[in-house]
Parts: structure tokens; C-alpha cells; sequence
């Protein structure tokens, strides 16, 4: 009986942490001081706890590039940072994949209309939820 409870015990950490936030290694964009900022928002709480402030700059070589800024989530499985047309995530593409807290700068494709996709997710793909969003203005 003591062996099932430590084994219960174990296994029931074991899947409490997994689902957690991974750490992701994302290919970082350094933003240069001549660097246009073109949008920013401020990440608001959804489902779940989240703050933060999400910028789009253009650099000067044409790159875009999303600034997360001092993000905060609640962790979650399965999160996405997405871009979107609006909260529902309906018309989004994903721009990475176990978004970390803090701050750190993301390349976004060419050709992105940020007029149409100005929404920035932290989203749960697994149970379809929205943790936080920023309306990019």
C-alpha cells in the first residue's frame, strides 16, 4: 500500500510538471536603434493570468520583428504564440511554439498584414483556450 501512494505520488508530479512551459530555443532578432516600431499593445488577461507589451518594428534591412516584452503567463499545455485576426484564432498563424516568459524578440515573416492579423495570442492549441492577448495598434 505505501508503494502505491509513492508511486501515485511520483507519477502525479511527473505529469504536473509536464505540463508546464518548455523552454523553446528561438532564433532572435536583435532590434538596431534604427528600427521603426509600427505597432504595440499591451497583453491583457483572458482564461489566465497574463501581462506584458508586444511590439512589431521594422529594421532596416525591411526585416519584421516582434518584441515580446516581460511577458507574464500562467503556464499551461500545449501554448502558442500566435498572431491573428481577432481572439477566436480562427485566421492566425502560429510565430512560435512554448512561448517563454520575459523578453525576447521574434522574426516575423514578410508579407504579414498587420492591419488584418493584429491580434498577438498566448493560446492553449490542446484545449483551444486563450490565456492573454495584445491588441496591436
Amino acid at each position: 500500500m505505501y508503494l502505491l501512494k509513492v508511486l501515485t505520488l511520483i507519477i502525479s508530479i511527473s505529469l504536473f510538471t509536464s505540463c508546464g512551459k518548455d523552454n523553446v530555443d528561438t532564433v532572435n532578432e536583435e532590434i538596431d536603434s534604427t528600427a521603426t516600431l509600427l505597432y504595440s499593445g499591451v497583453f491583457m488577461s483572458e482564461a489566465h493570468s497574463t501581462s506584458g507589451k508586444a511590439s512589431i518594428y521594422k529594421s532596416t534591412d525591411g526585416k519584421n520583428i516582434l518584441r515580446i516584452q516581460s511577458l507574464n503567463s500562467e503556464s499551461g499545455p500545449d501554448l502558442r504564440l500566435y498572431l491573428a485576426d481577432d481572439k477566436k484564432a480562427l485566421n492566425s498563424f502560429e510565430v512560435v511554439s512554448k512561448p517563454n516568459n520575459g523578453t525576447y524578440d521574434l522574426a516575423i515573416p514578410a508579407g504579414v498584414d498587420f492591419k488584418k492579423q493584429k491580434f498577438v495570442l498566448i493560446w492553449c492549441k490542446q484545449f483551444s483556450v486563450l490565456f492573454g492577448s495584445a491588441e496591436l495598434k
